[in-house]
């Protein structure tokens, strides 16, 4: 049976979006501010021995002949350009750790109910029943939940996905789905079910796609059956409302998109009210 770093390394594995770990942005950076002051000193150096190189009659030319700066014979000759190839390397360590910073950086955060999940395993007997003995145990507590990053983060959901994943999917699990699913295998812990993620987003898009066709229809049908304009706008006020509340939770949509389309159901609306009631005139 595993235990310790193998079985959480195993559900990490198995379940990627669990594989969460430290960034260490303080550290990172600090030890990007090190090299940057150790490049600026050497920088200095090189600028203090090129203006010394300039004086001497030996080495006056080394600022315009590489061969003679590289070449140049021994000892203070070679000063110069040994203490630039010293600067070099550490440029280019310097320029690595920065690009490894930049993707660092590019790292997503988890999702809160991914991170609740994992601590909740590594505490549960017959889960992860505390699988780490050491300080690194502390890795995923509340003080470094600024400093954690996903290498596989789940999508960022819009507020019903998020609604329907995180509290009806469970509720469902409790009342139904645990007697029909079968749960995952038991080297990463006792009674540990999981919904593929692929499914769950083609049944919320087939519920955002009938609400989707539901709204117009019940405000067309509402305004068909109303006769009087001022109730109609009044109403033509609450659909609008009620699609732009629904753009705004069942999608990932700009809050320029949605004013955009919320404005131009309105525009529609009332045009379609005054062209249907409006005072008719003899031809």
């Amino acid at each position: 049976m595993m235990d310790g770093y193998a079985k959480v390394a195993q559900l990490m594995a198995s379940q990627e979006e669990f594989a969460i770990f430290r960034r260490f942005r303080a550290l990172n950076i600090k030890r990007l501010l090190y090299l940057q002051a150790e490049i600026m000193h050497l920088e200095a150096e090189v600028s203090q021995l090129a203006k010394r190189d300039s004086t001497h009659e030996g080495r006056r030319f080394h600022t315009r002949d590489w061969w003679s700066l590289s070449q140049g014979g021994e000892g203070d000759d070679l000063e110069q350009w040994e203490k630039f190839l010293e600067l070099s390397e550490k440029l280019d360590q310097y320029n690595d750790e920065l690009l490894k910073q930049a993707s660092l950086a590019k790292l997503e955060q988890p999702r809160k109910y991914d991170l609740t999940f994992l601590r909740s395993w590594f505490q549960r007997p017959g889960m992860g029943s505390f699988p780490l003995l050491g300080i690194d145990r502390g890795a995923w507590d509340t003080d470094n939940e600024n400093d954690l990053v996903a290498i596989k983060p789940r999508a960022p959901p819009d507020m019903f996905s998020r609604w329907f994943t995180e509290d009806v999917v469970p509720h469902y699990h409790h009342i139904f789905g645990k007697t029909f699913k079968t749960p995952l295998p038991e080297h990463v812990g006792t009674g540990i079910y999981h919904y593929k993620e692929s499914s769950l987003e083609k049944l919320i898009s087939t519920l955002a796609t009938v609400i989707a066709s539901l709204l117009p229809i019940c405000s067309v049908v509402a305004l068909y059956i109303v006769q009087s304009n001022s109730i109609r706008l009044g109403m033509i006020a609450a659909f609008s409302a009620c699609f732009s509340l629904a753009l705004a939770v069942m999608t990932n949509a700009r809050r320029i998109e949605v004013f955009a389309a919320t404005i131009f159901l309105r525009f529609a609306a009332v045009n379609v009210v005054f062209l249907t009631n409006g005072p008719s005139y003899p031809m």
